[in-house]
């Protein structure tokens, strides 16, 4: 698993360099690194999956 992350600012990472928009994929075990690239607003965080709303089947009784 990795924590993903949206640069907004250009950041090199690990001898990557990364520009705006880019995504960044940090190793598990970075969450400390991830949580300070939020807070000084150098990234985001990846939004969340969103939930597929269940579909329903009409049945065809007759």
């Amino acid at each position: 698993m990795s924590i993903p992350l949206k640069a907004r600012v250009h950041l090199e990472i690990d001898g990557k360099v990364v520009r705006p928009g880019d995504w960044v994929e940090l190793p598990d075990g970075q969450e400390a690194r991830a949580r300070q690239l939020l807070a000084y607003g150098y990234a985001d965080e990846a939004p969340a999956e969103p939930v597929k709303a269940k579909t329903r089947r009409s049945s065809s009784r007759r």
